[in-house]
């Protein structure tokens, strides 16, 4: 929008320009010093204005590149991310409901949360969790995400590739 306001003060700025000159020329004679001290500083003007309009031009289309680069970034380590959980609710046996509510555990929800979207009682959701911690060997949500975290961080065989596969998180998305 900026650009585009800059690109018409530019036109707007060009015409007036090329109009005083002309005006200039059918005068049929010298202009003034102060005449020409005018244009030749409208002149300058406008050539500041359409360096600024190349400039926010060539920013926008760096800052969308950029954008695009977070994007694709944040998704591969989402994907990363729900590989790790994929792996170890394997690794750990987890049941369904057990996958589910860690999910949803590990994103702060809390119990009561849980419980209203399950459409189960608060004491299940707890029994859930609880062997949720037991069989990741942890003691509560914090060394669940902990023990996820440091996966993450620290495996060197992890692909965080922008390409995406369904994981335990989109189950859980598609579900609601």
């Amino acid at each position: 929008m900026i650009v585009a306001l800059y690109f018409f003060c530019a036109l707007v700025f060009g015409i007036d320009i090329i109009l005083e000159i002309g005006h200039e020329m059918r005068e049929e004679q010298h202009p003034s010093f102060s005449s020409t001290v005018h244009l030749v500083m409208e002149l300058f003007a406008e050539a500041a204005l359409i360096f600024a309009v190349i400039l926010s031009c060539q920013s926008y289309f760096r800052l969308r590149e950029i954008s695009k680069h977070e994007h694709d970034l944040g998704h591969a380590i989402r994907t990363g991310f729900d590989k790790i959980l994929m792996a170890k609710f394997h690794a750990w046996s987890l049941t369904k409901s057990e996958r589910e509510i860690a999910v949803l555990a590990i994103r702060g929800v809390s119990i009561a949360e849980i419980s209203v979207h399950r459409k189960s009682k608060e004491g299940t959701v707890k029994s859930h969790l609880h062997n949720v911690y037991v069989k990741a060997s942890v003691g509560s949500r914090s060394e669940l995400l902990a023990v996820l975290m440091d996966e993450l961080l620290y495996s060197h065989d992890l692909s965080l590739d922008p390409v995406h596969t369904p994981t335990v998180v989109d189950d859980i998305n598609q579900a609601r």
